[in-house]
Protein backbone atom coordinates (compact mmCIF):
# COMPACT_ATOMS: atom_id res chain seq x y z
CA UNK A 1 0.00 0.00 0.00
CA UNK A 2 2.85 2.20 0.73
CA UNK A 3 4.18 2.24 -3.02
CA UNK A 4 0.49 2.91 -4.03
CA UNK A 5 0.67 5.47 -2.21
CA UNK A 6 3.60 7.29 -3.06
CA UNK A 7 3.08 6.22 -7.04
CA UNK A 8 -0.66 8.76 -6.46
CA UNK A 9 1.92 11.34 -4.59
CA UNK A 10 4.09 11.59 -8.00
CA UNK A 11 1.39 11.57 -10.68
CA UNK A 12 -0.40 14.36 -8.39
CA UNK A 13 3.23 16.34 -8.19
CA UNK A 14 4.00 15.30 -11.41
CA UNK A 15 1.45 17.82 -13.26
CA UNK A 16 3.34 20.79 -11.45
CA UNK A 17 6.84 20.05 -11.41
CA UNK A 18 7.97 22.28 -14.45
CA UNK A 19 6.55 24.82 -12.52
CA UNK A 20 8.00 24.29 -8.83
CA UNK A 21 11.81 23.80 -10.90
CA UNK A 22 11.16 27.46 -12.93
CA UNK A 23 10.43 28.91 -9.57
CA UNK A 24 13.30 27.20 -7.57
CA UNK A 25 15.89 28.92 -10.21
CA UNK A 26 13.70 32.23 -9.96
CA UNK A 27 14.49 31.92 -6.01
CA UNK A 28 18.23 30.85 -6.93
CA UNK A 29 18.90 33.72 -9.01
CA UNK A 30 17.16 36.09 -7.18
CA UNK A 31 19.00 34.82 -4.14
CA UNK A 32 22.29 34.89 -5.87
CA UNK A 33 21.69 38.48 -7.58
CA UNK A 34 20.86 40.35 -4.19
CA UNK A 35 24.14 38.87 -2.45
CA UNK A 36 25.79 41.74 -3.88
CA UNK A 37 24.14 44.13 -1.81
CA UNK A 38 25.54 43.55 1.67
CA UNK A 39 25.21 45.66 4.32
CA UNK A 40 26.49 45.99 7.93
CA UNK A 41 22.51 44.44 8.62
CA UNK A 42 23.12 41.59 6.79
CA UNK A 43 26.39 40.86 6.41
CA UNK A 44 25.84 37.26 7.81
CA UNK A 45 23.28 36.05 5.79
CA UNK A 46 24.43 38.00 2.65
CA UNK A 47 27.97 36.40 3.06
CA UNK A 48 29.75 34.20 0.27
CA UNK A 49 29.09 31.06 2.38
CA UNK A 50 25.68 31.26 3.43
CA UNK A 51 24.54 32.50 0.01
CA UNK A 52 26.77 29.42 -1.19
CA UNK A 53 25.43 27.08 0.96
CA UNK A 54 21.46 28.02 0.62
CA UNK A 55 21.76 27.81 -3.34
CA UNK A 56 23.50 24.39 -2.75
CA UNK A 57 20.29 23.62 -0.26
CA UNK A 58 18.07 24.51 -3.24
CA UNK A 59 19.54 23.12 -6.13
CA UNK A 60 19.50 19.64 -4.46
CA UNK A 61 15.57 19.94 -4.00
CA UNK A 62 15.31 20.63 -7.65
CA UNK A 63 17.68 17.62 -8.43
CA UNK A 64 15.56 15.36 -6.21
CA UNK A 65 12.33 16.88 -8.13
CA UNK A 66 14.27 15.95 -11.65
CA UNK A 67 14.78 12.42 -10.26
CA UNK A 68 11.45 11.76 -9.14
CA UNK A 69 9.97 13.50 -12.53
CA UNK A 70 12.75 10.47 -14.03
CA UNK A 71 11.35 8.00 -11.83
CA UNK A 72 7.55 8.80 -13.03
CA UNK A 73 8.18 9.12 -16.08
CA UNK A 74 9.92 5.63 -16.64
CA UNK A 75 7.40 4.36 -14.64
CA UNK A 76 4.63 5.28 -17.28
CA UNK A 77 6.63 3.86 -19.72
CA UNK A 78 7.05 0.23 -18.12
CA UNK A 79 3.06 0.11 -17.16
CA UNK A 80 1.01 -0.85 -19.45
CA UNK A 81 -0.54 1.47 -21.74
CA UNK A 82 -4.33 1.64 -20.92
CA UNK A 83 -2.77 2.27 -16.98
CA UNK A 84 -0.51 4.30 -18.42
CA UNK A 85 -2.83 6.60 -20.31
CA UNK A 86 -5.78 6.53 -17.39
CA UNK A 87 -2.65 8.02 -15.14
CA UNK A 88 -1.85 10.58 -17.69
CA UNK A 89 -5.31 11.90 -18.42
CA UNK A 90 -6.26 12.05 -14.47
CA UNK A 91 -3.38 13.62 -13.09
CA UNK A 92 -1.13 15.43 -15.75
CA UNK A 93 -3.77 16.55 -18.27
CA UNK A 94 -6.76 17.10 -15.33
CA UNK A 95 -9.27 15.11 -16.73
CA UNK A 96 -12.37 14.55 -14.62
CA UNK A 97 -13.30 10.76 -13.94
CA UNK A 98 -16.33 11.49 -16.28
CA UNK A 99 -14.05 12.72 -19.05
CA UNK A 100 -11.82 9.84 -19.12
CA UNK A 101 -14.60 7.08 -18.92
CA UNK A 102 -16.30 9.08 -21.96
CA UNK A 103 -12.98 9.31 -23.71
CA UNK A 104 -12.08 5.38 -23.26
CA UNK A 105 -15.50 4.30 -23.66
CA UNK A 106 -16.07 2.71 -20.76
CA UNK A 107 -18.12 2.81 -17.97
CA UNK A 108 -17.39 5.30 -14.88
CA UNK A 109 -17.19 1.93 -12.43
CA UNK A 110 -14.70 0.46 -14.87
CA UNK A 111 -12.75 3.43 -14.98
CA UNK A 112 -12.55 3.51 -11.17
CA UNK A 113 -11.49 -0.08 -10.80
CA UNK A 114 -8.45 0.27 -14.04
CA UNK A 115 -7.45 3.60 -12.23
CA UNK A 116 -7.34 1.47 -9.17
CA UNK A 117 -4.76 -1.20 -11.51
CA UNK A 118 -3.01 1.63 -12.56
CA UNK A 119 -1.58 3.13 -9.33
CA UNK A 120 -0.72 -1.19 -8.32
CA UNK A 121 0.94 -1.93 -11.59
CA UNK A 122 2.93 1.26 -11.26
CA UNK A 123 3.56 0.47 -7.49
CA UNK A 124 5.06 -2.54 -9.06
CA UNK A 125 7.00 -0.81 -11.01
CA UNK A 126 8.54 0.79 -7.75
CA UNK A 127 8.72 -1.70 -6.24
CA UNK A 128 10.94 -4.07 -9.00
CA UNK A 129 13.17 -1.14 -9.10
CA UNK A 130 14.11 -0.77 -6.10
CA UNK A 131 12.02 2.00 -4.95
CA UNK A 132 10.41 1.59 -1.52
CA UNK A 133 8.79 4.17 0.60
CA UNK A 134 12.25 4.43 2.68
CA UNK A 135 14.16 5.67 -0.72
CA UNK A 136 10.96 8.18 -0.84
CA UNK A 137 11.12 9.34 2.68
CA UNK A 138 15.20 9.92 2.78
CA UNK A 139 14.75 12.26 -0.51
CA UNK A 140 11.25 14.35 0.78
CA UNK A 141 10.77 14.14 4.02
CA UNK A 142 12.09 17.26 4.52
CA UNK A 143 9.69 18.94 1.69
CA UNK A 144 6.41 19.86 3.50
CA UNK A 145 4.24 20.57 0.53
CA UNK A 146 5.20 17.39 -1.04
CA UNK A 147 4.66 15.03 2.30
CA UNK A 148 1.59 17.28 2.30
CA UNK A 149 0.25 15.48 -1.27
CA UNK A 150 1.42 11.82 0.16
CA UNK A 151 -0.70 12.75 3.36
CA UNK A 152 -3.77 13.60 0.93
CA UNK A 153 -3.22 10.22 -1.12
CA UNK A 154 -2.63 8.42 2.27
CA UNK A 155 -6.31 9.63 3.42
CA UNK A 156 -7.82 8.80 -0.40
CA UNK A 157 -6.32 5.34 0.21
CA UNK A 158 -7.95 4.75 3.62
CA UNK A 159 -11.12 6.23 2.54
CA UNK A 160 -10.76 9.52 4.84
CA UNK A 161 -10.80 11.76 1.90
CA UNK A 162 -12.45 11.19 -1.26
CA UNK A 163 -12.15 15.06 -2.39
CA UNK A 164 -9.07 15.05 -5.23
CA UNK A 165 -8.02 18.50 -3.77
CA UNK A 166 -4.37 18.58 -4.98
CA UNK A 167 -5.49 17.06 -8.29
CA UNK A 168 -5.73 20.74 -9.28
CA UNK A 169 -3.20 22.52 -6.94
CA UNK A 170 -3.77 26.44 -7.22
CA UNK A 171 -1.31 29.43 -7.90
CA UNK A 172 -1.51 29.66 -3.63
CA UNK A 173 -0.57 26.32 -3.19
CA UNK A 174 2.56 27.25 -5.39
CA UNK A 175 3.71 30.15 -4.09
CA UNK A 176 3.32 27.92 -0.98
CA UNK A 177 5.43 25.76 -1.40
CA UNK A 178 8.32 27.60 -3.04
CA UNK A 179 8.35 30.18 0.30
CA UNK A 180 8.58 26.69 2.39
CA UNK A 181 11.27 25.10 -0.06
CA UNK A 182 13.21 28.78 0.06
CA UNK A 183 12.98 29.27 3.93
CA UNK A 184 14.06 25.59 4.79
CA UNK A 185 17.27 26.03 2.14
CA UNK A 186 18.16 29.12 4.22
CA UNK A 187 17.28 27.83 7.56
CA UNK A 188 19.49 24.46 7.01
CA UNK A 189 22.95 26.69 6.52
CA UNK A 190 22.06 29.63 9.04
Amino acid sequence: MELKIWARTMMIVQRHLAKVTRALDEVIYKRAISSGFVTSRNLTEQSSESVSNFIINVSQTKVNLINLNTICINGLKSIDKISSKILILKHIDGRTSFEISKLLNISERTYFRRLNTAYDNFASYLEKNGFDGKYFLEKFSNEGWLMEVYLNSKNFFEGKEKSDFFGEINLGFLKGVIKSISKSAHSSYS
